[in-house]
């Protein structure tokens, strides 16, 4: 039989120019801030990644920026700010749940086998009035901060290279903006000490197993939201949980692969293991990511319903 459709997503050709384009820039970025600090003897430590950080986590907003503006202008199809999203308060409360899933039982883990030992604030938050206030205190910056930063990271990389490969056609999407990202963070491993467990190719391995799974993570909660907030959420809230929240309550063993702040085999293990299951939901559904991404997609086009289509603006799908 004969229906009426329209496709989700396009068949166009490859988009190079704006792929390379914003990874020039976006790689370049953080290869510049990684030499400029190895020179200097900084890493992330160091006062001077307070300032340096911003810059790197709004490069990609900034390849975005360019690219759109150059070899990529009739691109339109972008996650936007402007809508909270259609999941309501799940934009924010999912996000929220990921992460404390992923290094809340690690950090059990890590505790109950001698790996971290209780230590509030490194030994100085002794009593219960310290601890309550340092957490209202520093939580309310890092949650406006960590949301700032992120929001640089995900404009570029869910806002705009995900959804741009999406509406392309291109299947292995998901497996080009993972390895955009890791471009982008190995020169910071090897400059700044960013996730640093050990050698750079044990830091780097353990950095890429947690990355694919968070890069199809937040894309989904972004589709399903029709929103770039979920994406933004989610990165900001890892941040704050795995960079502070756990490790200024819990001091971890030293010379260890298991666990070392934002990195280690047990949350990135953790995040496998969380990005699978939904994977799993997601295909027990009957569901595939070109159909996600492209309901999505349409929705962001402000598609009109088809009926309301004459004829000639039809596309015909044989089934």
């Amino acid at each position: 039989m004969v229906r009426s459709t329209i496709l989700p997503v396009s068949n166009s050709a490859f988009p190079w120019r704006a792929v390379v384009l914003f990874s020039a820039i976006s790689v370049g970025a953080t290869t510049a801030i990684a030499i400029l600090t190895a020179s200097k003897g900084w890493t992330v430590a160091s006062p001077a990644w307070g300032l340096l950080a911003p810059i790197a986590m709004w490069a990609p907003a900034l390849a975005r920026l360019v690219s759109q503006r150059t070899v990529d202008r009739g691109f339109r199809s972008t996650l936007r700010l402007r809508r909270w999203g259609t999941t309501g308060a799940r934009v924010v409360l999912r996000p929220l749940a990921i992460p404390l899933l992923v290094y809340g039982p690690a950090y059990a883990i890590a505790w109950s086998t001698g790996l971290a030992y209780w230590s509030p604030g490194e030994g100085r938050w002794t009593s219960g009035a310290q601890i309550a206030a340092n957490l209202v205190v520093d939580l309310t910056i890092l949650g406006v901060y960590g949301t700032f930063t992120a929001m640089g990271e995900e404009l570029g990389w869910r806002g705009y290279l995900q959804p741009r490969l999406d509406a392309a056609g291109i299947r292995s999407s998901l497996i080009i903006v993972w390895l955009i990202q890791l471009a982008y963070h190995a020169p910071l491993m090897l400059g700044t000490e960013y996730v640093n467990v050990g050698s750079f190719t044990t830091s780097v391995t353990l950095f890429a197993v947690g990355d694919l799974a968070f890069t199809f993570l937040a894309a989904r909660e972004s589709y399903l939201a029709r929103s770039l907030w979920p994406a933004v959420f989610l990165h900001s809230f890892h941040n704050t949980i795995s960079q502070w929240l756990f490790p200024k309550f819990f001091t971890v063993a030293a010379d260890q692969i298991w666990i070392r702040g934002e990195d280690g085999l047990l949350p990135m293990a953790g995040y496998a293991l969380l990005g699978l299951a939904a994977y799993i939901m997601m295909r027990r559904r009957g569901q595939t990511w070109s159909a996600l991404a492209g309901s999505c997609l349409n929705q962001l086009n402000d598609v009109r319903p088809l009926e309301e289509l004459r004829p000639s603006q039809r596309i015909s799908v044989m089934k």
